[in-house]
């Protein structure tokens, strides 16, 4: 058992896939070709590293982001890119895909509001310059604590973005509020204990599968 388990571990963990040889010459010649391609699809999709590369994204934001108005929507808005494959951002606020799929998309958004009274807040996707169908979800938020300390709420929500054309699907997060008092708010690093900062905007996207 220990020995079957063996030469079953040499195919696995071997720098590229390798099939066991056949006793039968006809076969083996099959098998070799089958290796070939297999090599051949391997090297393709591990080109840029020893690893399979999927399309990934960590997009923050370490600024306040202040509400247009209680007519309007805001984009959200990033200025650091903390890691990205396939995947970029313009004009701050697109985020446009290399390849086509399915791509898992969470985020994570720090709001605060400054005045005396509640407010509501929505947040919603944007598929190029259409909302995404069924993507808003309405967050609750409470009064300040203080003239000097706000209230805060993080929303957090996530869901599939299907890429059906790179040339034209793009991402954007928009988000409302009905009245001029709630922020984006990022926070700086803190101390005693040190703790860091508090980005305004954290958004994740993983490629989940092709469409």
């Amino acid at each position: 058992m220990t020995d079957k388990y063996a030469k079953l571990e040499q195919y696995v963990r071997a720098p590229h896939p390798v099939l066991p040889e056949s006793q039968i010459k006809y076969l083996q010649e099959e098998l070799r070709k089958l290796e070939v391609s297999l090599q051949g699809a391997y090297g393709a999709l591990t080109s840029s590293g020893p690893f399979i590369q999927l399309p990934h994204a960590m997009l923050m934001s370490d600024q306040d982001q202040a509400s247009a108005g209680v007519t309007s929507e805001n984009l959200i808005t990033y200025n650091q890119v903390v890691g990205a494959s396939g995947i970029r951002v313009e004009d701050n606020s697109k985020i446009w895909f290399d390849n086509p799929g399915k791509y898992l998309v969470t985020f994570s958004l720090q709001f605060t509001n400054r005045g005396n009274a509640a407010q509501e807040i929505e947040v919603w996707a944007k598929d190029g310059a259409s909302n995404y169908a069924l993507s808003n979800t309405r967050f609750d938020i409470a009064a300040r604590k203080s003239t000097s300390v706000w209230s805060h709420q993080v929303a957090a929500v996530s869901g599939i973005f299907d890429v059906v054309d790179p040339a034209l699907d793009y991402l954007q997060i928009a988000w409302w509020s009905n009245g001029p008092d709630v922020f984006l708010e990022h926070y700086a690093a803190g101390t005693t204990p040190d703790r860091p900062a508090i980005p305004s905007v954290i958004v994740t996207v993983n490629f989940v599968s092709g469409l």
